[in-house]
């Protein structure tokens, strides 16, 4: 197993350090304003399911939901080298940078210095998933063939 973690270039660690660390902070900032979350999610539900009740334990599933989100690419880019996982995190990040822009262009709402640094961090973050060596990580790998198995 170690001498497979050597393998990995420089900036696959890089990226899944990035998002399960922006990933983790937001969890965890997350669960200290619980009641906070668990209006903002009955909110954002209320013409959809108007008959269903937040609780204090739908707020932390769902929570723990969005952690698991961003986990799961990050485990199939650091641990299989899976390609598609990296255009599902591009176009990810591609909206989250695109719902950014437009928040600065509306210029309603101020900018959280915390929550700008975690977007443009994922940003760069992604932006390493296309270094040459990422790439060649993430190249498909050449698995030997059933029937040599066999022999």
């Amino acid at each position: 197993m170690l001498a497979n973690l050597q393998q990995r270039p420089w900036s696959i660690h890089a990226y899944a350090t990035i998002a399960l660390l922006v990933g983790l902070h937001s969890y965890i900032d997350a669960l200290m304003d619980l009641p906070g979350w668990e209006l903002a999610f009955e909110d954002m539900t209320a013409n959809l399911a108007p008959q269903f009740t937040w609780t204090r334990d739908w707020t932390i599933v769902t929570l723990s939901a969005r952690l698991t989100i961003i986990c799961i690419p990050v485990a199939a880019i650091w641990v299989w080298g899976a390609r598609f996982a990296r255009t599902l995190v591009t176009l990810f990040t591609f909206i989250l940078l695109a719902s950014f822009v437009r928040v600065i262009a509306e210029g309603s709402t101020p900018l959280d210095a915390l929550n700008t640094a975690k977007t443009l961090a994922l940003g760069a973050a992604c932006a390493l998933l296309f270094t040459p060596s990422a790439s060649r990580w993430l190249e498909p790998k050449e698995e030997a063939a059933v029937a040599d198995v066999f022999e």
